[in-house]
């Protein structure tokens, strides 16, 4: 169905819209993994150095979190920010250069916006 084929991770402390894109993605050549810590991220990602990795979707709901994914940003993995809470999500859409998702909508369109930053 799709042609699309790599590693998608999800950073969600929370977990219930990670668990939500994962089943949606179940059927195609992605392989979804969801953490709640960014160690547990850096540990899978620096065994496996030949993964291709689409981009990491950091869902937060403070802006406060940003600085987690600072430690991210040495993979060159890209990462693409989903704000829960409807005023940080305006705010970030104000920078240039990064890529932002509203999870706020239903679960249709944000499925939607990551098949979008899949390019499937």
């Amino acid at each position: 169905m799709f042609e699309t084929k790599g590693n998608f991770i999800i950073y969600d402390k929370q977990g219930p819209l990670g668990n939500v894109i994962r089943h949606s993605l179940k059927k195609t050549n992605i392989n979804v993994h969801r953490y709640k810590r960014i160690s547990s991220i850096t540990n899978f990602i620096s065994l496996r150095p030949k993964a291709n990795f689409l981009f990491i979707l950091f869902v937060f709901n403070e802006e406060y979190e940003l600085i987690d994914c600072l430690e991210l940003a040495k993979f060159n993995i890209p990462i693409v920010f989903a704000p829960t809470n409807k005023n940080s999500y305006k705010n970030i859409c104000k920078m240039k250069g990064i890529e932002v998702m509203d999870v706020s909508t239903s679960k249709i369109e944000y499925v939607s916006q990551i098949v979008n930053f899949l390019k499937l």
